[in-house]
């Protein structure tokens, strides 16, 4: 019995990875393409008020990350200006940014498909479902039950 890995030739054909998803829109329009991978924009730029979040239609995300801004900055505005507890001030500070810069972790990570599943909520359809490599990233984000 031969141990080891196969060679190419015997795994048969491979097939492309996809790069992004087409999403159409109701009744017809400009398709919205989402790409697969880690989402930069929301890794960056979600800690300024959630902006991209709202515009991707994740408006709950956008709260959230809206709603951490505001409670740190109360909280230390009152530890900080008010009680002058300089210390305890800077502690909310990087507990604050743990927070946030996990939640920007995993919206880097998950937010293609969150946005996704967020669009098909809204009424979009999957653009060429029957090509292999849409099938393979509706399977992997789960897209449809």
């Amino acid at each position: 019995m031969k141990l080891g890995r196969k060679k190419r030739k015997d795994r048969g054909a491979a097939e492309p990875a996809a790069v992004r998803i087409g999403l159409k829109p109701p009744g017809g329009g400009k398709l919205k393409w989402i790409r697969v991978g880690f989402a930069w924009d929301l890794f960056v730029l979600s800690p300024l008020l959630g902006i991209p979040l709202f515009l991707r239609k994740l408006p709950q995300w956008g709260a959230a990350m809206l709603a951490l801004l505001l409670i740190w900055f109360v909280v230390w505005f009152v530890l900080h200006v008010s009680l002058g507890m300089d210390h305890a001030a800077n502690t909310v500070g990087m507990i604050y940014f743990a927070v946030s810069f996990a939640l920007q972790f995993y919206l880097g990570f998950y937010g293609n498909r969150l946005t996704a599943r967020s669009y098909l909520r809204h009424g979009w359809t999957v653009d060429h479902p029957d090509y292999a490599a849409t099938r393979k990233v509706v399977a992997r984000w789960k897209l449809k039950d």
